[in-house]
């Protein structure tokens, strides 16, 4: 069972729902309407409830869209082969947000309008960010140059585009009326156009680490500064709240976020770590323990850098443009299933964020049942299972997620000062306590939950262990309306007894544990496949 970690996100896999017998259209697909034209709105759109003090999302390069606090969650980029990656983000007061691209692509979702882009134009210098316009009928887009685009109802004041800059423009900000903006330097100096009030800047200062953007307050008469180490820089009536210039980071911060009122804000890191200061309420981060350098490289599909934090009006959490997507979590056995299934290229793209070795545990020394006199010594992030989850479930937003374990929760685990199994009732209570944590932090935005039971194994591994951990899947799946189960363990051990062989097919593996490739295909797939399309309905019509 011991082996290695790896997380997989294959866009390509996305097929044409043609199974209608299996995955009706009607379930699967979210009609996306043709973008409007400038000046227009998506039709019905209507004003959101307005940012708050704890709802942000946080963007990355591949237009994973992380949402925490009640962010309203409208899509994202990552079904869509891009050109250049995205570099920056801005909230609609409307209710949705806009993603650019560094060639100036532009992707709206939710009441977003699309405006215009430069996506087909040749640019002397890369975009690096855009700022909205106050009533979200427009935005700017600038570029590392400080060119300046205009759409919709926003009106161009100038830029440096034709200036010997010192340093490249990193970022901008638009006043509270609209009828101007600053942009800002990686030295942090200032250019300020139309009624942008220049107050100051960090231009003539030698600094720690360069500037990586700013945020304006919300009457416009004062403006941050943000530096890669998270030093805060404030002008006119921006106020300090705090900074990370003294903390020692993992990665360097890339952008910030101002509060509805300014008494606080937001810093999130490269690697998705968010720090709060003054009002802003901590609701979340979305980082993958799991991931380089704990993943082997070779195996892992790296982590695309955060580029930005926006403060994200609350609204729906699961309302996906495209196609279905479906996680699996848990240990080998559903790292396999996953794999496997996804080579069958199914009707829904698969995360797969399952990890080999793990099951969901505390990661804990265990007796393995094949070794009993030898411990095995869990790889250090088995612990960090449901931050794993969490991160699953905050950038790919599934409409289903598989969970498939049981193995390491039916070995002799050290438990409570001794090694102990199923048998005892405590260790039973906590395991059961871990998969019903697990179900809801699956479900935690909206998306249906599948547990798989687990099947008999041939290492030595009672099966009256694994009769108990399955009534445990079997309590679980009773409390939750969401939950639905596949029944792994009826079909791979059919009278009740392991079974080499399944209706003729190789179903385990020479290890008595893994399932093989064989028996996803033939055994598992079809029907996990129609579970999938029972539940996966009801994340779609917003009743799961």
């Amino acid at each position: 069972m011991p082996g290695t970690e790896r997380w997989t996100w294959r866009s390509g896999r996305r097929a044409a729902l043609g199974l209608a017998a299996l995955l009706t259209a009607s379930m699967l697909v979210a009609v996306v309407p043709a973008a409007p034209g400038p000046g227009a709105r998506p039709a019905g759109a209507a004003t959101a409830h307005g940012a708050t003090n704890s709802a942000y999302a946080i963007v990355d390069a591949a237009g994973g869209v992380m949402t925490f606090g009640g962010a309203g969650y409208y899509g994202d980029t990552l079904g869509v082969p891009l050109q250049k990656p995205i570099v920056g983000g801005a909230a609609d007061p409307h209710g949705g947000y806009w993603l650019v691209a560094s060639d100036g692509g532009v992707f709206t979702f939710g009441n977003a309008p699309f405006w215009g882009s430069t996506g087909g134009m040749p640019l002397n210098k890369p975009v690096v960010g855009m700022a909205p316009t106050p009533d979200g009928g427009g935005y700017w887009l600038v570029a590392s140059d400080g060119g300046v685009f205009t759409y919709g109802d926003a009106a161009f004041k100038g830029s440096t585009g034709g200036m010997a800059l010192n340093k490249p423009i990193v970022g901008m900000a638009a006043t509270s009326d609209g009828h101007g903006y600053w942009l800002v330097a990686s030295d942090g100096g200032i250019f300020s156009f139309g009624d942008a009030r220049f107050m100051g800047s960090t231009g003539a200062i030698t600094l720690n680490k360069p500037m990586v953007g700013m945020a304006a307050t919300s009457d416009g008469n004062g403006y941050w500064l943000v530096a890669s180490d998270g030093g805060i820089f404030t002008y006119g009536d921006a106020q300090f709240w705090g900074s990370t210039g003294a903390i020692a980071l993992n990665e360097p911060i890339v952008a910030m976020a101002p509060t509805p009122g300014g008494s606080g804000y937001w810093l999130v890191g490269q690697d998705a770590g968010v720090f709060d200061f003054g009002d802003a309420g901590f609701s979340g981060s979305a980082q993958s323990p799991l991931h380089p350098p704990l993943f082997p490289q070779p195996l892992s599909t790296p982590v695309p850098p955060v580029v930005t934090i926006i403060n994200d009006t609350p609204g729906p959490q699961a309302a996906h443009q495209g196609g279905l997507r479906v996680a699996f979590s848990g240990d080998s056995l559903s790292l396999y299933e996953g794999h496997y299934i996804e080579g069958t290229s199914p009707p829904y793209a698969i995360d797969d964020g399952a990890a080999a070795g793990c099951g969901y545990t505390d990661g804990a020394p265990s007796l393995p049942w094949d070794n009993p006199r030898t411990p095995y010594v869990s790889p250090g992030a088995c612990a960090l299972w449901a931050s794993q989850l969490q991160w699953v479930v905050s950038r790919f937003h599934p409409d289903v997620t598989v969970i498939q374990t049981g193995y390491w929760e039916t070995q002799n685990r050290l438990f409570d000062g001794g090694y102990t199994s199923l048998a005892d009732a405590a260790y039973s209570a906590y395991i059961e306590s871990n998969l019903a944590q697990a179900v809801q932090i699956a479900h935690s935005d909206g998306g249906a939950v599948i547990l798989s039971t687990s099947p008999y194994f041939n290492d030595g591994t009672p099966h009256d262990l694994v009769d108990a951990y399955n009534q445990i899947v079997d309590s679980v799946a009773a409390q939750y309306p969401y939950v639905s189960i596949d029944d792994l363990y009826t079909v791979l051990d059919p009278g009740r007894a392991y079974a080499t062989v399944v209706d003729g097919i190789v179903a385990r593996g020479s290890d008595g544990v893994h399932i093989t490739e064989a028996a996803v295909d033939n055994l598992i797939e079809p029907a996990l496949n129609q579970v999938i399309a029972n539940v996966a309905g009801a994340v779609y019509a917003s009743s799961s």
